[in-house]
């Protein structure tokens, strides 16, 4: 996202520190200096309406469990970055593999019903496919092969103009 738009201040989260070294290195040779790189959880962050969009590519762990509303510090932290009007955009796969049950449709209702109830408003739902990934420039979705022979969803809401009051 830095690169395509080079007038945005892009902030990158992830829990790992090879990660985030190697786009360091790359943000450094690609001369981006509208990327901020962090090594935080996301739950620590202090910011509140800040974001007009959120991305989350493939998650795993406490942030997977946190985006599919399970995990709820991590599901309040992901709700309140978005800022009134901004996008929220979750790309996530889930297989038997990993240790859990792949999300049925059912799975995917309640985890629409809980951004619903946050404040979100669902603007599109669909399997994600090898162009997503693509387009996402996701080294984690193509060692996955998500879209190919490994299974994603694409989740995107946009965050209503006030907060609802009531659950």
């Amino acid at each position: 996202m830095a690169r395509a738009r080079a007038d945005t201040l892009t902030i990158g989260l992830d829990a790992s520190a090879d990660a985030l070294a190697y786009a360091a290195r790359r943000a450094v040779r690609e001369r981006l200096p509208n990327l901020l790189l962090l090594r935080e959880p996301l739950e620590s962050l202090a910011l509140e309406s800040f974001a007009d969009e959120l991305t989350i590519h493939f998650p795993w762990g406490s942030l997977l469990r946190g985006a599919l509303a399970e995990e709820r510090g991590v599901f309040e932290a992901i709700c309140r970055l978005p800022r009134p009007g901004g996008l929220l955009t979750l790309a996530f796969s889930v297989i038997a593999r990993d240790g859990r049950a792949p999300l049925s449709t059912s799975d995917i209702a309640r985890v629409i019903r809980e951004y619903r109830w946050s404040g979100f408003t669902l603007v599109e739902d669909r399997a994600v496919g090898r162009s997503d990934v693509a387009a996402a420039r996701s080294s984690w979705g193509k060692r996955l092969d998500v879209g190919g022979r490994r299974p994603g969803h694409l989740l995107r809401f946009r965050r209503a103009a006030r907060r609802p009051s009531l659950r």
